[in-house]
């Protein structure tokens, strides 16, 4: 009885994997023939199905960009970064979306200090920096296990130094996981949608028109407003817009 159940489960298990596996084949396909806009169609499902990942964002932004859709194509290659930053052709195909977009924003200058920590954080995933994290933590314990245990006074004395450093890359790489999560957990930025869109004053139709934004540029949502999000551009400039006129990454 108990054999007949586990084939149950594993046979569940099997039609469950291929069920996922067909519509991701089928996009697949029709990105392999050319069919992009019914590539599009049936990524989007796989999305809609909750199977998020890295790939399948970077090949529905693919099929987007090969369609001209530039701002769907620029969000789906930063969801695909945020889940994956240490991707090179996600990076690379992110950057040629964007060389389409109209605005060109300056960014403000960083601090040298903050733009290599944000550097060191932003190049492995949350997934990874935890993983990362948990192994320094096990390599602290053995160490530890040397100062403790260990009748070699200068065997003590390394175990002790090396367990505190490890301990300390272990909780610094858990806290680049923590932020990582907190990014795609909260996701602050989006991606302006409609093809021209003017930057409001205030949180109002009569409020003050302030500059001209286009599609595909990236903004970040500061704070929201009944209908109304206000956002801010990597030059520092701030305002108001709708918020069908933005999509979240």
């Amino acid at each position: 009885m108990k054999k007949l159940l586990y084939i149950v489960i594993a046979l569940l298990c099997v039609s469950r994997i291929q069920a996922q596996e067909t519509p991701i084949s089928e996009a697949n396909d029709f990105y392999q023939k050319g069919e992009y806009e019914k590539a599009i169609k049936s990524y989007e499902f796989v999305l809609e199905t909750h199977l998020e990942s890295p790939e399948i964002y970077f090949n529905l932004a693919n099929a987007y960009y090969k369609t001209g859709q530039i701002a769907p194509a620029i969000l789906n290659y930063e969801r695909a970064k945020l889940l994956s930053p240490e991707d090179k052709d996600v990076q690379y195909n992110l950057q040629l979306a964007q060389a389409h977009v109209l605005d060109k924003l300056e960014v403000l200058p960083e601090l040298i200090v903050s733009k290599w920590y944000a550097g060191i954080r932003n190049a492995f995933s949350a997934k990874l920096w935890s993983y990362f994290s948990m192994g320094f933590f096990f390599i602290c314990l053995v160490f530890a296990s040397f100062y403790l245990y260990s009748n070699k006074s200068g065997l003590k004395k390394i175990g002790f130094l090396l367990a505190v450093l490890c301990f300390g890359f272990s909780i610094l790489f858990y806290s680049f996981a923590s932020q990582k999560t907190k990014e795609i957990t909260i996701r602050e930025y989006a991606i302006i949608f409609s093809p021209s869109v003017t930057i409001k004053g205030s949180p109002d139709q009569s409020g003050t028109e302030l500059f001209l934004l286009h599609e595909g540029t990236k903004v970040k949502v500061i704070d929201e407003l009944g209908d109304w999000r206000n956002i801010q551009l990597s030059d520092g400039n701030e305002g108001w817009l709708k918020k069908e006129d933005i999509e979240k990454i």
